[in-house]
């Protein structure tokens, strides 16, 4: 780990990629991934952290947003910056998923005709750039607005997305997968009201308030839950209800307040966005690999598939950068660093989108 590491917020990375991946490689239903009944132990597990996989993406986002934001006069290197981050290797990984899916004839296949969808509609996991762009737009803007004024913004854009949240706004928005901001925003609003008030060094006793406000609101919704998913296993959990918000807010703000360091999760959370991006790539080939061999046990084809969801964007993102050119930049949003060591080159700077 090099210096400019921050090792709790990369263990909360690398616990939000293995969900990630272990989610798609279960199934969000028996007929996808494993091909697991919904009382399965695995798939009450993933039902289990609905709630916290996406939400913790993006409190981290919003987390590490508050390191770098806009300021006066750096408009244009703010957005150049988001847009070699998260624009270019978005193209890029959609589209070869995207040709991948099409030549094989993968679940996310594509008609030809219909190929714009891919980056101007919601497409398999690439959802989340689009809302996260726009949600870093939008608190640009109120940064700008209001550069002396950071917490007081930060609580303010929680309260107002918490309560959209709760409303029907952006209904059925497809374009720039716009209905599916709301569902973020409020998550990457806290992770910003964490970080400011930790940089303002608030004083104790409201930092406790908010501490034990997440903690008791997470024991007793997490309750809820647990009692739901155990006792009606097949039961449809909702992204935005009044239970995803409470409890993806307490969930996620409790281990960012509460940051601790497990040193093999925060060396995959330096490679988070490589998996998020290419996760999907190892999936695929391993359930191709399965359309010959027949679906294994379970605990195998979940093992097999943790090795391959985590593994090859790893691969990928060393590979990469030791290739150097425009490979690194077009790929992971990364610039090229040859003449740097092997292990301090694949590591994203903290102030990276994931």
């Amino acid at each position: 780990m090099t210096d400019n590491r921050n090792m709790g917020i990369d263990t909360l990375r690398g616990l939000a990629c293995v969900l990630l991946v272990a989610f798609h490689v279960i199934g969000e239903a028996p007929e996808h991934g494993l091909r697991l009944d919904w009382d399965h132990p695995f798939a009450l597990f993933s039902a289990l952290f609905f709630h916290l996989r996406m939400p913790l993406f993006a409190m981290l986002s919003g987390f590490v947003y508050a390191y770098r934001p806009i300021r006066r006069g750096e408009g244009g290197k703010f957005l150049t910056g988001k847009t070699r981050r998260l624009v270019l290797p978005y193209l890029f990984a959609a589209t070869a998923f995207a040709v991948v899916n099409t030549v094989l004839g993968g679940a996310y296949a594509v008609p030809l005709g219909d190929f714009w969808q891919v980056y101007l509609e919601p497409y398999a996991h690439f959802w989340f750039l689009h809302s996260i762009l726009t949600i870093f737009l939008v608190i640009a803007a109120l940064d700008w607005i209001w550069p002396r004024a950071p917490l007081q913004v930060a609580i303010g854009f929680l309260v107002v997305t918490s309560l959209l949240f709760l409303t029907p706004f952006g209904g059925e928005i497809k374009l720039f997968s716009f209905f599916h901001t709301p569902y973020l925003a409020p998550f990457f609003a806290l992770g910003l009201v964490i970080n400011r008030m930790e940089m303002a060094k608030v004083a104790q006793l409201p930092r406790q308030l908010v501490s034990t406000v997440l903690i008791g609101g997470l024991v007793s919704m997490l309750a809820v839950h647990a009692y739901i998913v155990l006792t009606d296993p097949g039961h449809e959990l909702l992204r935005r209800d009044a239970v995803a918000l409470g409890l993806g807010l307490c969930f996620s703000g409790a281990l960012i307040m509460h940051r601790f360091s497990i040193a093999p999760l925060a060396w995959l959370g330096q490679y988070s966005f490589s998996i998020y991006l290419y996760h999907m790539f190892g999936a695929l080939g391993l359930q191709m690999v399965y359309n010959f061999i027949g679906m294994p046990d379970a605990s195998l084809g979940l093992a097999l598939g943790m090795i391959a969801g985590l593994g090859a964007p790893v691969v990928f993102q060393i590979v990469t950068l030791r290739v150097g050119g425009f490979a690194p930049l077009l790929a992971l949003g990364l610039k090229s660093r040859r003449s740097a060591s092997p292990h301090a080159a694949a590591m994203p700077r903290p102030a990276s989108a994931i």
